[in-house]
């Protein structure tokens, strides 16, 4: 069939809003940008494709906060500030662990969390912050006060139809860079061939008997899936899953599906990810009733709400994180955020995790401001893991750790950009160092 177009009418769009700031996605770094935005004094709007916050946290179900300590017998804390309160809100209701070693590799620690009190918490919280919020909502364009360089605002589409909401600043935490994209801002996706790293669908059970599932850490996983695998009885292909206790107690999450060569940007493709990714989950759980202790009688709790994303696109700023800036520790004058999680490469070819340590035992790299600047356009500002980052590096610190402080680090250049009618690469990184310091953010350890 050959490929046709139509032609929309014309329209005139109603403006439904004028802020200060625009925050775009309420993942991790979102969260912490409207937050620090509307503690600035800003009239913060963030806006939702979900009916929630918490992005791959929620929605995708990942179940643990990585990437706030640092990796090696001390495991230092190195992400504080608004991700530290909402962990304190979190403790309050018995809904996060303590610090933990992983099962993957006893350098590492983790904090296991419940999903649906994170939530609440983070919405309770970002309300009473003063945070405006509009959920099931896509932004589906941009509009410009200057083309090219000024953005005026973005075009947002929900139940209510088509409609524009204005603001001075706009903070892109999509995940996927999707007002920066829209906005022209040169992205780049995947390694040098394009290749992103796999997407993984989350999944819990319920009728494990955890004290049997003791013992089975990451290698002793899989080392029994292997045999799994070679019997050529199971429709799945990765074998060194993480299986973790969850909260609330009698849950166990698993972190095990591989869904490669698909990009998370295009519809068609994920859709056939997460469908690709429930049938690989019913054929694990098959697996585990064999060959895992433990797992006899195991039956599916929940699917995530959706597949789990680690890499789309991430935009071309002022400064691309390195992959030696991870590993050698770099820290940088216009430092407003801190990473010590480990390269973390889930590699569509082997369907294995490839991990590359920082050099140092507890050491940490930082991230500069630049990273969060995009080439271009003056009021936008990017956090999370669509940051300015190598296809390497970016596998540190797309985690909610660092997420959730570069959030912070936006929301704070927001609020000033906003106050002094600056742009924001015009505002030195020392003004913004100073204030995350004075609101309880670390910016060395």
């Amino acid at each position: 069939m050959a490929i046709k177009k139509i032609l929309e009418d014309a329209r005139e769009i109603e403006v439904r809003g004028e802020y200060d700031v625009l925050v775009v996605g309420g993942g991790g770094a979102g969260i912490a940008a409207g937050i620090a935005a509307a503690r600035s004094g800003a009239r913060t709007l963030l806006i939702e494709r979900y009916g929630f916050l918490g992005g791959m946290a929620t929605a995708g179900m990942v179940g643990s906060f990585c990437g706030f300590f640092t990796t090696g017998t001390a495991k230092k804390l190195i992400v504080g500030g608004i991700a530290g309160s909402l962990l304190e809100r979190l403790k309050e209701r018995s809904a996060v662990t303590a610090k933990g070693a992983s099962r993957v590799d006893p350098r590492i620690a983790s904090l296991r969390f419940n999903p649906e009190l994170f939530k609440f918490v983070t919405e309770e919280y970002a309300v009473k912050n003063g945070v405006e919020l509009l959920y099931h909502s896509f932004v589906t364009d941009v509009a410009w006060e200057q083309k090219g360089s000024r953005l005026s605002g973005v075009i947002v589409e929900n139940k209510s139809g088509r409609c524009a909401l204005l603001a001075k600043v706009i903070i892109d935490a999509s995940g996927d860079g999707d007002v920066a994209f829209r906005a022209g801002v040169p992205c780049d996706i995947g390694d040098e061939k394009g290749r992103l790293q796999t997407l993984t669908t989350m999944f819990r059970m319920i009728h494990v008997d955890v004290e049997k599932m003791h013992d089975l850490t990451t290698p002793v996983v899989k080392e029994k899936l292997e045999e799994a695998v070679k019997t050529g009885e199971y429709g799945f292909k990765r074998p060194d899953g993480i299986l973790n206790p969850a909260l609330p107690s009698g849950l166990v999450s698993a972190n095990i599906v591989s869904v490669p060569d698909l990009i998370a940007t295009d519809a068609w493709d994920l859709t056939r990810a997460e469908m690709e990714g429930r049938r690989q989950v019913l054929e694990y759980i098959k697996a585990f009733r064999r060959y895992l202790p433990g797992f006899e009688q195991a039956e599916l709790s929940s699917f995530a709400p959706q597949i789990g994303i680690r890499e789309t696109r991430r935009i071309q700023g002022l400064y691309a994180l390195q992959e030696d800036d991870v590993l050698k520790g770099r820290k940088f004058d216009d430092a407003i955020a801190l990473g010590a999680w480990p390269i973390e490469m889930h590699d569509p070819e082997t369907r294995r995790i490839i991990w590359k340590f920082l050099e140092k035992e507890d050491d940490y790299y930082t991230i500069p401001v630049r990273c969060l600047i995009p080439r271009g356009v003056e009021n936008l500002l990017v956090a999370g893991r669509c940051l300015s980052a190598s296809h390497v590096a970016h596998a540190s610190a797309r985690v909610i750790g660092p997420a959730f402080a570069m959030g912070e680090a936006a929301g704070v250049l927001a609020g000033q950009s906003v106050a002094s009618n600056t742009v924001p690469k015009e505002i030195s990184p020392e003004k913004v160092q100073k204030e995350l310091k004075q609101r309880g953010a670390i910016l060395e350890a």
